[in-house]
């Protein structure tokens, strides 16, 4: 992917939600470096632990709200789970913000993850077996790497319009993710159907097409089931009966591209994403 095409990227995630600016950030030192985050919490709490949604912003995003962040904060609120935001930075070497294809030398974002947690889990009472990922575009190909790399601490992720390399320098997790990726047809920035290499950052590699990469799980976790549902706009693809609980889904959906979508199969995507999130707890 060149620098053009990753400038455009960033262009579609600022026209995404440009509809409202972004609150204050929060630090947080992370092996003597400062990283920013916001954070959502609930108003009226439940009683008990609560779920973490970590969701991750898109190309030169963190400066703008995530997408459809009202109506999240709304979901939140109604269904009692924390939301929270961290924020990228954007390395020597890197095209994208977000570290992608993981090594022991390029740990840096995995570990403000975990430290995030770490430091949301001190402040408030969230449930350590249900905590889940989302993310768009740049931010849904750093789900991934979550998925491969702190399966541990993740239950579920489901994000949108992104893409994981074909020849991960590694990924093996140790316990089952569950996984939904949501993406456009049209999407002329990270394609469904074909497999693309990224020029400017060659450390990535070649990145998957969509069906490669919904299949990548499905093989990651020897699902046996699989069955689609087709209406008019939309294709929904499911892997069941999954090693270790889990599932993986795909929403395939026609005519839309890059830019998030409004709504996916009659509800807000929000809603979406979340009905399948909080379907699923870590075992202790």
């Amino acid at each position: 992917m060149s620098r053009v095409l990753f400038a455009l990227l960033g262009c579609c995630l600022v026209a995404a939600c440009k509809s409202s600016e972004a609150g204050p950030a929060l630090q947080l030192d992370v092996d003597g470096v400062t990283r920013e985050y916001r954070l959502f919490v609930p108003s009226q709490p439940p009683d008990g632990a609560m779920p973490l949604l970590v969701a991750v912003h898109g190309g030169s995003g963190r400066a703008d709200s995530y997408p459809q962040q009202s109506q999240l904060e709304e979901l939140a609120e109604d269904q009692g789970f924390v939301v929270a935001y961290p924020l990228s930075e954007l390395l020597p070497g890197n095209e994208g913000e977000w570290q992608l294809n993981t090594d022991s030398q390029s740990r840096q974002d995995l570990d403000f993850v975990e430290a995030l947690i770490d430091e949301l889990s001190g402040q408030h009472p969230v449930d350590p077996a249900r905590i889940y990922a989302t993310g768009y575009s740049l931010g849904s190909m750093f789900t991934y790497e979550l998925a491969c790399h702190l399966s541990s601490r993740f239950a579920a992720v489901a994000s949108h319009a992104g893409a994981m390399p074909v020849s991960p320098n590694s990924c093996e997790p140790s316990e089952g993710v569950a996984i939904m990726h949501l993406h456009g047809t049209q999407d002329e920035i990270i394609p469904y159907a074909t497999t693309w290499d990224w020029s400017a950052w060659p450390e990535v590699g070649t990145m998957f097409d969509v069906p490669g990469l919904v299949q990548f799980w499905a093989d990651q976790y020897s699902c046996q089931d699989s069955a689609e549902n087709a209406t008019a706009n939309s294709t929904h693809v499911v892997h069941d009966a999954c090693d270790q609980g889990v599932r993986v889904e795909h929403h395939r959906l026609e005519e839309v591209g890059h830019e998030w979508p409004e709504s996916v199969a009659g509800s807000s995507t929000p809603e979406t994403l979340w009905a399948f999130l909080r379907d699923f707890t870590r075992s202790p």
